[in-house]
C-alpha cells in the first residue's frame, strides 16, 4: 500500500502539468474560434449592409420605371407618334 501511495505521490505533479496544459490548449482554442466568429459576423453583418442598400436601390428604380406615366410610354400609348407614326424614345 505504502509503495502504491508513493508511486502516485511522484505521478502526481506529472499529472497536474498535463491537466493544466490541456485547460490552457481549451482556453487558448476556444478564444481563436471566438475571434474568428467575430471576423465572420462582421463580414456578414457588411455584406447585409450593401445588399440592403442595393435593394434599396432596386426599389426605387422599380418604382421609377413602374410609374403610369413611364408604362404609358414605354408601351406607346402615351408617346407622341413622330411623321411615320413611331414612337420617339
Amino acid at each position: 500500500m505504502k509503495s502504491l501511495f508513493k508511486k502516485l505521490w511522484y505521478q502526481a505533479p506529472l499529472a497536474i502539468l498535463a491537466t493544466l496544459f490541456l485547460v490552457a490548449s481549451m482556453k487558448a482554442y476556444v478564444r481563436i474560434q471566438t475571434t474568428l466568429i467575430g471576423y465572420r459576423i462582421g463580414q456578414f453583418k457588411q455584406m447585409e449592409s450593401e445588399l440592403l442598400e442595393t435593394q434599396s436601390t432596386l426599389k426605387m428604380e422599380l418604382a421609377k420605371i413602374s410609374t403610369k406615366q413611364n408604362l404609358l410610354q414605354t408601351s406607346g400609348k402615351g408617346a407622341q407618334p413622330n411623321s411615320e407614326g413611331w414612337a420617339v424614345h
